[in-house]
């Protein structure tokens, strides 16, 4: 642990006391919910070590998807109750017509409707992956429109940090990195999500647009780093295991895509493997895979290897030789099949039409069948809401979707909601495939304006009512750019292979943008991997708690620096403003910290860590509001 010392006089016992050691007092005399944060995050970290665990790239068992453990960390977060029973919720929209319809139906009582204040900080965070201004909350709480929350969801999903944050979210789901498709891909394939965000295309036509790519390098046309990014490279550089990249591209859109984890039978049948996790594979066979692959037989994706540099650049085109079903593999068990392999499409049996390119069949028929929508509004659906309507989004069962076709026993209906996942697929469809229409549906219904407080006792069968919002810890860059936004003290993060340069985590174009040489960059790179983001090549996003994260919050040298009031921080400018009172300044940091006025017992133990830790007490004030819980949360 780094230690620093003040080189300042406190007064009584916390003379002589490390920098880390003095804030550690004044954060128990600010309040134990301060405390809760490390023990919270050590508790999430051993309870993730004791998990039951599936096989390596197997689907997670039935059941074990991130409901019980989000439940079961709601309840803990949100212990304080609302004050009353809550009133029956508005139906603004068919959203709320299914998920109120059905606690109705099932006697199932629900949080009331989010404070202004918890709406507005939420809904900053789930759009843009930004904490809102502080001044522009005070300018919400005093507006009387009753309009006023669906004004404020029109006004985010138009913004740059919108467009910023969903194209990051999407290279994330797309695993984009400089390693796999070179810098000047990474960068071009950002720009081109970013614009289609930006006009907000259909969706269906930019998953086919990544999936029939061609290119003479993907450093010139944007799309094809989708592609790119799943070649399979053998003994050598410019040695692209043709097969297996045709495998990787079938699973991975088949992931992103349709919802549906084919990892397992790309290796072996589904029969006596399977049927414990997922009925529908356990009933899928590994040739079925390669058939499914066999779309991209004809694509070649070779490494241009003439040029004299480390980094990754692509061809593409469709002069490939087909699927050979007896090729080597050199990810997979060995194949044992024999010769040519044609198409055809998985979920219906359909092969593609002769006079027609297959890869544009195969897009055709993946942006074409209902599951496409299904598992597309799902996915969104589980970023606003915190879990799926089917979760893992990924590990869809397509044999336990229709209640008027159940399972067999002891399976269940997989969907919580399979009425409303169809409703919000036809509308998806029926509306251009509109992204941006989606994530303002969701937003401005009810479901998702509800507390994570709860009046009464709460029950675990409750949960997958959508009763009371989930709450979830940030992700790593929205920890990053909490801190930033609050403080205002930026590290300017130069993108790789530009000139240009960002101030938040969610602006940059992949996280390799971290690991330049600038200095204070590296300590900004360990603090996101100790918070779980990914490298987008080999490791998987984690959003549990770790001892070391309690650690960085406490005394990490970028939240350190970015607590201090350096000049253009929002602290330097608070100090220098003297018609403020050391009253307004409190209520002024939790409104920016946290989106929330401070209530009476903060107020009065804000106003000793003040007065009683010296001329920086406003400084250690700042570094407890984003220890709390509720700063690295989203309630």
């Amino acid at each position: 642990m780094i230690r620093y010392r003040r080189e300042r006089r406190l007064p009584g016992d916390m003379i002589g006391l490390t920098e880390t050691a003095q804030r550690t007092k004044a954060m128990a005399i600010l309040s134990r919910a301060s405390v809760l944060l490390l023990l919270l995050l050590a508790s999430l970290a051993a309870q993730a070590q004791q998990s039951p665990m599936s096989p390596k790239d197997h689907p997670p068992l039935p059941g074990k998807g991130r409901l019980a453990e989000a439940s079961r960390v709601t309840a803990e977060l949100a212990a304080k109750p609302a004050t009353a029973p809550a009133a029956k919720a508005p139906r603004r929209n068919f959203i709320d017509e299914h998920i109120f319809g059905k606690m109705e139906r099932d006697r199932v009582p629900h949080a009331p409707l989010a404070t202004d204040e918890e709406f507005f900080r939420r809904v900053h965070i789930d759009l843009t992956g930004r904490i809102p201004d502080d001044a522009e909350l005070r300018a919400f709480l005093a507006d009387t429109n009753t309009a006023k929350r669906d004004q404020l969801v029109d006004k985010l999903v138009i913004t740059p940090a919108f467009k910023a944050k969903w194209t990051y979210w999407f290279g994330d789901v797309s695993m984009t990195c400089a390693n796999r498709v070179g810098n000047e891909g990474k960068n071009l394939y950002y720009k081109y999500v970013y614009d289609s965000i930006h006009f907000d295309r259909p969706y269906d036509e930019l998953v086919r647009e990544l999936l029939t790519a061609r290119a003479l390098t993907n450093w010139y046309v944007g799309p094809a780093s989708y592609l790119a990014r799943w070649v399979v490279i053998g003994a050598t550089c410019e040695d692209t295991v043709h097969e297996d990249t045709a495998d990787e591209v079938a699973i991975m859109s088949a992931r992103h895509f349709l919802g549906v984890n084919l990892q397992c039978v790309s290796c072996h049948d589904g029969k006596n493997h399977l049927e414990k996790i997922n009925l529908w594979l356990s009933r899928r066979k590994r040739d079925e895979l390669w058939r499914q692959a066999a779309f991209f037989g004809g694509m070649r994706i070779l490494r241009r290897v003439e040029v004299a540099t480390t980094q990754d650049e692509y061809m593409i085109d469709d002069k490939g030789p087909g699927y050979d079903a007896s090729a080597r593999t050199v990810v997979r068990i060995p194949r044992r099949g024999a010769g040519p392999v044609a198409a055809s499409f998985l979920l219906t049996g359909e092969t593609p039409n002769p006079q027609k390119a297959p890869r544009e069949e195969f897009a055709r028929m993946i942006t074409g069948h209902p599951q496409f929508a299904r598992a597309t509004v799902n996915r969104f659906w589980a970023e606003m809401m915190g879990v799926g309507i089917v979760d893992p989004v990924d590990d869809f069962d397509l044999d336990r979707q229709d209640p008027a076709n159940p399972p067999p026993s002891p399976w269940t209906i997989q969907p919580s909601h399979p009425e409303l996942l169809e409703a919000l697929a036809a509308d998806f469809r029926r509306n251009g495939h509109s992204i941006k229409r989606l994530l303002t549906l969701i937003a401005k219904s009810s479901a998702y304006q509800l507390s994570s407080r709860f009046a009464g006792p709460w029950k675990e069968q409750y949960a997958p009512y959508f009763a009371r919002k989930v709450v979830r810890r940030l992700t790593a860059e929205e920890v990053h750019d909490a801190i930033v936004k609050a403080t205002g003290a930026a590290l300017e993060i130069p993108i790789r292979g530009t000139d240009k340069r960002v101030r938040y985590a969610t602006e940059t174009a992949s996280p390799e943008d971290f690991k330049g040489p600038l200095a204070g960059l590296k300590d900004v790179n360990f603090f996101l991997e100790a918070f779980g983001q990914t490298n987008r090549e080999y490791s998987e996003r984690k959003n549990g708690g770790d001892i070391t994260q309690a650690v960085l919050l406490m005394n990490s040298p970028f939240v350190l620096r970015a607590v201090k009031p350096t000049p253009g921080t929002y602290l330097a400018a608070l100090n220098a403003d003297t018609a403020l009172n050391d009253t307004t300044r409190i209520e002024r940091l939790f409104q920016r910290f946290l989106g929330r006025r401070p209530d009476a017992a903060e107020l009065a133990q804000a106003r000793d860590v003040v007065s009683t830790t010296g001329g920086k007490g406003f400084e250690d004030l700042q570094w407890l509001l984003l220890n709390k819980v509720d700063f690295i949360f989203n309630y």
